[in-house]
């Protein structure tokens, strides 16, 4: 049969918008922007041009950037069409095809805004009318993308085996003659291809699920972006699709494990509060960037949660239906952004508006979440068990607390154990998200429309611990005339935290240590709390604002920015570009701290005593307020020379300015109500807090150069130049340069004409050198002044003298000034390969890494004279290196209709310092032992463990000195000078991980691993996710049973102990019973192998399973797409470490709220 036409869509690379200054009000640009886009014309139907020997794919681009119209033709047809001279003024497009085609044999016809060009055939016979088509069937349908459902327009269908084919339009529709019987060869830039055979059907709908390996996949870099297979630089990406396979309620944690090199260790799941510890490559807290605008950091201030424990950033609170790709700068790639990039730049972009019709699109969930790792504590029967273990644990003499009668007392009845825990936590709690979009456009103008809700209920029985959040988004796109392009994105996000006034985790303390044997109303009576034995507390007291009182937290975040982009007349390929950014967050906090009584019950007078707690009643109130002001200019160039030279330039002048103000104010209440008014004069305070009253800028000059040469031999050079005001005149001023190369080794003729190496699509090599400034949290150390007022400390009240009654503060030194002080820089290096075989079906990238920073700032260890009064200034004195590699491997492919995904991810990275400004330490081996220098991070020193004593053999004949208490199940601590004494010179590096109740470092090794798949309108999704070589270690509660005369958890009910609990645990004939813990009475050092446990784990992280209707099915009832779906978060873990989660922190000696588990049902809903 004769081949009839294959049509290949003819490709312009399309160009980046660059930057336009924009020197006017926010609010006065977009009422400009309006009235241009009411009165903003189509593309004209006319053509002009005029050229001297040009091509005939010339003449073609020329037609589609004056007319809107999109060319389809054979390569082969077109083939034999040499240079022409043409001339068009004002011509209609009929006419001028009319002229350009009639002395070629060529032919056209046009459908709707698509050309498409042919040969002659005969008497002008159009591919509709071919002399075979007879033997052919006209097929039609739509082709949607799998997991959303959108129609995907420009997707390739060929018939197999021959050139026929076509593609799909605006909507996603194509129709197309072919033989009954063919196979469709279906395929689309980032997406899989498929083949599917026809069996003589004339309506075929066609989904395609999102490839993870397209070469042609264009990523979002610095300022711009680039196609993945030019990229010269480690840059991971994940689309917006990607993320969401995981539900939560922060963003965050939907990224653990899916990108190689970005670790996320999630603290708490507490309502409202995203402590997150965030790093990309272990080299600490990487700037984010949503849209091209830089987002600090904050801090949620004025709180009683965990969230005192770390810092928190935008990407927390990001509806995830509003991002479209993010995108992670790991190594010299982010130096283009200067200040804080030295630890990498996690890039967000959010999704804007597509021409077409109104679409609307819910997505909802709504879940239960349970907690993961909460520990429980001890019952009466059981705590009782353990008072007396304690007791008799004493190598004087033992004895009995608790005698059998009060056993029986709860064993029968008569008396009933308290169950703090039951008391205070709910088994589980609400949470729930909705977003609604909408979306569409004409030609001429693009649009985006979002609103989300959140809302995330907490543990606790009082129901007063919940969170609520609400997002909203427009992201329009205009486009004024061809040449002028307007961007105008607003954001707005309004969330609150609502608690009782007591912290949750001083609550879980007293939850962990109020004994059971207590009740929780004195003398039983409900109308009286009881006043704790332990540290005359009660958590139900603690958990209800009705009696302790309440705290609010409000965070508004607003966020507008403007770009104009001006493509310039004459110079094909340049780009102006004008950009303004204006950020607003307000936190405005409220804590009322009510007074309340807690009592003991006196039987002898039958009487309650009033304990009285929180005295007086107080309000605080707090507001923050943290304005941010950006603007750009650029100039951008990208053009390819015959066909070979692809160049780009980039030349751009960015300006910040950040503020910071606040007041507080506090009074005691003199009247029961929550406000200060309420409030009496005395010890009544307003203050300003000075860490958050700054006001600081940069300024910034930023280059880039890239070339191409036959998309082969690859090359960028880039640098920023910052200004900060931090600094001293003489010292602002940092040059931050970078480079990368880059050899596609699959584009060389020898590789292509290599038969055995043709599966192999690309394979290229990469390296990396850039350098780095940050001005960290530096602020005016050049300058010296005074704090007002004065500072004070655990010990110390601050300074001040009372002058006729009055106490006024003193005022005191900032400290000496340093006008040298200066960037501290990071020079970073990266060397990576990336390969992909098998038309995409196989894919790894390969990346080798190492970062050195020096002049990090440290305060000189010097001894200075009191009488001095002035602290001594930071320097630029320290130094660290950071190094490691990380990877991914990815596989997609299809089994008939079953099309499926894999993808794994592993990072190790580890981090020395190599300078530490430190002074003596005593004698030679301290200096050497506590030495930091030349030292890795998180190396924890302490004692080895040698197991415990099995029996009273082994500790008699123990070859290391034990003490005359030592008991069977006593921990042997490793000799490991064998001196045959324990002691301080045994002590050695044994584990890596954070100090107890420090700050969490982040583990030496993070991996994932992402299976999907979908048949038939099934589809499944799950993640497993990994940390490995770090360790943990816990104090108070987590360590000791019965600690400070507290109760115990559950887990100590696991340790050695006498089988008869009458026994003396001291006679050698005494049999026992072995546990994982000591006798009560033992405590495993805190620095020691028996209290530092691996936290090494592999979890489900997330399972997602849907269905989506049939088309069929919905479109009698005027609906898209409705998909169902379960998901699950935290399902299982796979780890050694017992009792608590493994990525519960020992922060805040181990109270912090629990990790948990979430079990969503879900809804997706096209209209």
């Amino acid at each position: 049969m004769k081949k009839l036409y294959g049509f290949r869509r003819k490709r312009k690379l399309s160009f980046m918008y660059r930057q336009l200054l924009l020197t006017m009000k926010l609010t006065a640009i977009f009422l400009t922007v309006i009235s241009l886009g009411v009165s903003a014309r189509s593309f004209s139907q006319t053509v002009t041009y005029k050229g001297k020997k040009v091509s005939i794919e010339k003449v073609f681009t020329v037609f589609e950037k004056q007319t809107g119209y999109v060319f389809f033709y054979n390569d082969a047809d077109i083939s034999k069409v040499g240079k022409m001279n043409v001339s068009l003024k004002d011509e209609q497009v009929q006419n001028a095809l009319d002229l350009l085609l009639k002395d070629h044999a060529l032919t056209y016809n046009i459908e709707g805004k698509t050309i498409f060009i042919h040969t002659l055939s005969g008497d002008n016979v159009s591919p509709d009318k071919s002399p075979f088509a007879d033997t052919l069937i006209a097929i039609q349908g739509q082709i949607k993308d799998a997991s959303t459902g959108d129609p995907l327009p420009g997707v390739t269908i060929q018939v197999k085996g021959s050139t026929l084919g076509t593609t799909t339009d605006s909507k996603g529709f194509y129709r197309l003659n072919v033989p009954k019987d063919a196979v469709l060869i279906v395929s689309f830039i980032g997406y899989q291809k498929r083949e599917i055979t026809l069996n003589g059907r004339s309506e075929l709908d066609i989904t395609l699920s999102p490839s993870t390996t397209g070469l042609n996949q264009l990523v979002v870099v610095g300022y711009g972006t680039q196609k993945k297979a030019s990229l010269t630089s480690a840059v991971s990406s994940i689309s917006g699709q990607q993320i969401i396979t995981t539900k939560n309620e922060n963003v965050e944690n939907m990224l653990t494990g899916k990108v190689p090199g970005l670790f996320i260790q999630q603290n708490t799941a507490e309502p409202g509060d995203f402590s997150n510890n965030i790093s990309i490559r272990g080299m600490g807290h990487p700037l984010i960037v949503v849209d091209g605008v830089e987002m600090p950091d904050f801090n949620v201030t004025g709180g009683n949660g965990d969230n005192d424990v770390g810092s928190s950033n935008i990407l927390t609170r990001l509806d995830p239906n509003d991002i479209e790709s993010i995108s992670v700068l790991k190594d010299a790639a982010a130096s283009i952004y200067g200040v804080k990039a030295a630890n990498g730049v996690i890039l967000i972009t959010t999704k804007k508006g597509t021409e077409g019709t109104l679409q609307l699109s819910y997505t909802g969930t709504v879940g239960e979440q349970v907690p993961s790792g909460l520990p429980k504590p001890v019952n009466a029967i059981q705590y009782m068990t353990l008072v007396n273990q304690q007791y008799m644990h004493n190598a004087n003499g033992g004895r009995i607390v608790y005698i059998p009668a009060d056993f029986q007392a709860y064993q029968n009845g008569k008396e009933k154990s308290t169950d703090w825990y039951d008391a205070t936590f709910k088994k589980s709690a609400l949470q729930q998200q909705h977003n609604l979009t909408a979306t569409g456009g004409s030609q001429n103008i693009q649009y985006f429309f979002s609103g989300g809700y959140t809302s995330q209920d907490g543990f606790l029985k009082s129901d007063a611990l919940n969170y609520k959040r609400y997002n909203v988004r427009s992201n329009i796109t205009s486009q004024i005339s061809r040449r002028i392009t307007v961007n105008l994105n607003l954001s707005a996000i309004q969330d609150q935290k609502n608690s009782p006034a007591q912290s949750f985790w001083w609550t879980t303390r007293e939850t962990w240590r109020e004994l059971p044997t207590q009740t929780i109303y004195a003398n039983n009576n409900p109308q009286y709390l009881s006043n704790g034995f332990v540290d005359g507390g009660n958590p139900i007291a603690y958990m209800d604002p009705n009696v302790n009182g309440y705290s609010t937290q409000t965070n508004r975040f607003f966020n507008g920015s403007l770009s104009i982009d001006y493509k310039m007349p004459f110079i094909d390929g340049l780009t102006l570009r004008g950009f303004y950014s204006y950020n607003l967050q307000i936190q405005d906090n409220k804590l009322f701290q009510k007074s309340y009584s807690l009592y003991n019950y006196d039987g002898s007078t039958d009487s309650y005593n009033a304990s009285l707690k929180n005295s007086p009643s107080s309000v605080q109130r707090q507001y923050y307020e943290y304005p941010q002001n950006t603007d750009q200019f650029s100039f951008n160039y990208d053009h390819v020379f015959n066909g070979v030279h692809h160049v780009s330039a980039l030349l751009l002048y960015e300006g910040n300015e950040q503020s910071a103000d606040n007041f507080e104010a506090y009074r005691q209440l003199a009247i029961p109500v929550d406000q200060i008014i309420a409030g009496n004069s005395a010890n009544q305070q307003a203050t300003q807090g000075n860490g958050e009253l700054y006001q600081y800028a940069t300024n910034s000059i930023v280059g880039r150069a890239t070339y191409s040469y036959a998309n082969k031999y690859l090359g960028e050079f880039s640098f920023r130049r910052d200004a900060s005001s931090k600094f001293a005149p003489s010292q602002k001023w940092g040059f931050f340069p970078s480079g990368s190369l880059g050899w596609v080794v699959s584009q060389e003729d020898f590789w292509k004409n290599s038969p055995a190496l043709s599966f192999i699509d690309n394979l290229k090599l990469r390296a990396s050198y850039g350098v780095l400034g940050d001005d960290g949290s530096l602020y005016y150390q050049f300058l010296t002044g005074y704090n007002y007022p004065a500072n004070g400390d655990n010990n110390r009240l601050p300074g001040g003298a009372v002058f006729n009654n009055t106490f006024v503060n003193a005022v005191q030194s900032t400290g000496l000034p340093n006008p040298n002080i200066t960037w501290s820089t990071s020079r970073t290096f990266d060397a990576g390969i990336d390969f992909d075989a098998w038309n995409g079906k196989l894919g790894f990238t390969f990346d080798y890494f190492v970062r050195n920073r020096k002049g990090l700032f440290a305060s000189p260890v010097l001894q200075v004279p009191d009488v001095l009064g002035a602290s001594l200034p930071q320097e630029n004195l320290n130094g660290d290196r950071t190094r490691g590699f990380d990877f991914d491997v990815s596989h997609e492919d299809h089994i008939g209709e079953f099309h499926y995904d894999i993808k794994g991810t592993f990072s190790f990275a580890r981090t020395m310092n190599t300078i530490v400004a430190e002074q003596k330490h005593g004698n030679s081996y301290l200096d050497w032992r506590d030495n930091q220098s030349n030292r890795y991070q998180g190396i924890q020193w302490g004692y080895g463990a040698d197991g415990q004593y099995q029996n009273y053999n082994q500790i008699l004949n123990s070859p290391v000195a034990v003490g005359r208490g030592t008991v069977v199940g006593d921990y042997a601590y490793q000799d490991w000078n064998g001196d045959g004494q324990i002691d301080g010179n045994d002590v050695h590096p044994i584990a890596y991980g954070g100090n107890p109740n420090g700050g969490p470092l982040m583990p030496l090794i993070t991996y994932g691993l992402t299976l999907s798949g979908s048949y038939d309108g099934f589809d499944v999704n799950l993640l497993f996710q990994g940390v490995g070589v770090y360790n943990v270690s816990y104090i108070e509660q987590l360590n000791i049973p019965l600690w400070g005369g507290g109760s115990a958890l559950t887990q100590f009910l696991d340790n050695w102990h006498p089988a008869d609990p009458n026994a003396d645990p001291y006679a050698p004939n005494t049999k026992w019973i072995p546990g994982n813990f000591s006798y009560t009475g033992t405590t495993a050092n805190i620095g020691s192998l028996f209290n530092f446990h691996s936290a090494a784990y592999m979890r489900l992280k997330s399972l997602e399973i849907g269905y989506s209707l049939p088309q069929n099915v919905l479109s009698h009832i005027g609906i898209k797409g409705i998909r169902i779906f379960v998901n699950g978060y935290n399902l299982f873990t796979i780890t050694k470490l017992k009792y608590v989660d493994p990525e519960h922190p020992s922060g805040m000696y181990g109270y912090l709220y629990p990790l948990d588990k979430l079990y969503n049902v879900g809804l997706n809903v096209k209209f």
